[in-house]
């Protein structure tokens, strides 16, 4: 048994290879497995997974979603952050080719913020600069804001997601 990841597939040659050989069956990411680590976390992993593919399928397509292993072992709330910094966001970047506006439309303003940047030469237009929204904790840990996941999934005062599942 091998696994391979339809975002992976670059080399065509291998990729034909491969097809030709073996049989493929796909493996949707499962939001419902992270039930678990969401009660140990105290955050709505499930809801949280399925917002961000949903919305990484509309920007993209369906086989960038990502799965469900980025979050099943997380055992606490700062595993859940360490894996929105040091795993979500940098493949985010790589399937955005750095174009954080993109990102941002990913995660949202709880975990990607922006300031307006003027024209220095007052000719042309402003751009937005990027930022990842850590707070650094007096532990020494980066934290997102205590809301983010909130936003993400729509739980904020006054906002309810609609579902339309």
């Amino acid at each position: 048994i091998g696994t391979m990841n339809t975002a992976d597939r670059s080399i065509a040659l291998l990729d034909t290879a491969l097809r030709r050989r073996f049989n493929f069956r796909e493996m949707a990411p499962e939001p419902d497995l992270l039930a678990d680590a969401s009660k140990r976390t105290g955050i709505d992993l499930v809801r949280v997974l399925t917002t961000i593919n949903q919305r990484i399928e509309y920007l993209m397509d369906r086989e960038h979603r990502i799965g469900h292993a980025f979050f099943i072992g997380c055992e606490t709330a700062e595993q859940v952050h360490a894996a929105m910094r040091d795993k979500v966001i940098p493949l985010l970047q790589e399937y955005f080719f750095e174009d954080w506006s993109r990102i941002h439309g990913v995660l949202g303003d709880g975990f990607i913020g922006s300031v307006t940047l003027k024209c220095p030469l007052g000719e042309g237009e402003d751009r937005k600069s990027w930022f990842v929204r850590l707070e650094k904790q007096p532990d020494g840990s980066d934290r997102f804001p205590h809301d983010a996941f909130a936003q993400l999934i729509g739980k904020v005062a006054g906002i309810v997601a609609e579902s339309h599942e």
